[in-house]
């Protein structure tokens, strides 16, 4: 049975609490957190990228995860996940260590978070962060060969979910910052591997 949650923080001990004992899949995370929204989902789904090691073979189907929902977001449409994503598995060392990391980042930031330059929260701007987050998404699906950049597109999604739930226009500017630096390293990149070769 899905318990109420009202804040992120409750989001993440709902889902230790229910999925201590189950099998834990991508669809499992998403009945958990349904009626939550759709930025609370990836919130959730961006956590395991949130931090310099990375988890193998978790970042396609996540990030295309991310991807779809990033679109319903912007578009105002009901989250379609297919079923081989849903069936994607996570393993419960994985999803305490992960979960574990994320409870204590949003205790820690509680205190800075709060409501402020509000028009860039409101559900009128909400097509524009869901696109963002959409190509934070890609870019995290996508196999790139480059240290650190799904942390930076991670962090972007993070950022802007966060800033779009509490209302805090300063870490949706923060949110679009760290895409910006992710896209022009990655621009520097390929200028370096072309002038390389």
């Amino acid at each position: 049975m899905r318990e109420k949650v009202n804040t992120l923080e409750q989001a993440i001990v709902s889902l230790r609490k229910q999925l201590r004992w189950i099998p834990i899949s991508v669809s499992k995370i998403l009945y958990i957190l349904s009626g939550r929204g759709r930025i609370l989902i990836v919130i959730v789904l961006s956590f395991p990228f949130c931090q310099p090691i990375q988890i193998p073979g978790l970042s396609t189907p996540f990030g295309l995860a991310i991807v779809l929902i990033g679109l319903r977001i912007a578009f105002g449409k009901r989250v379609w996940l297919p079923e081989k994503l849903l069936s994607k598995k996570v393993s419960r060392r994985v999803f305490n260590q992960v979960t574990t990391k994320a409870l204590w980042l949003i205790r820690k930031m509680k205190r800075w978070i709060h409501p402020r330059i509000l028009w860039l929260s409101a559900p009128s701007m909400h097509w524009m962060h869901g696109l963002l987050i959409c190509a934070n998404g890609l870019f995290l699906a996508l196999p790139l060969p480059i240290p650190f950049s799904n942390l930076a597109f991670a962090w972007s999604i993070f950022l802007v979910g966060l800033g779009m739930l509490e209302n805090d226009g300063l870490l949706i500017i923060v949110g679009y910052v760290f895409f910006l630096i992710a896209c022009a390293l990655l621009i520097l990149l390929g200028y370096g591997i072309k002038s390389v070769v």
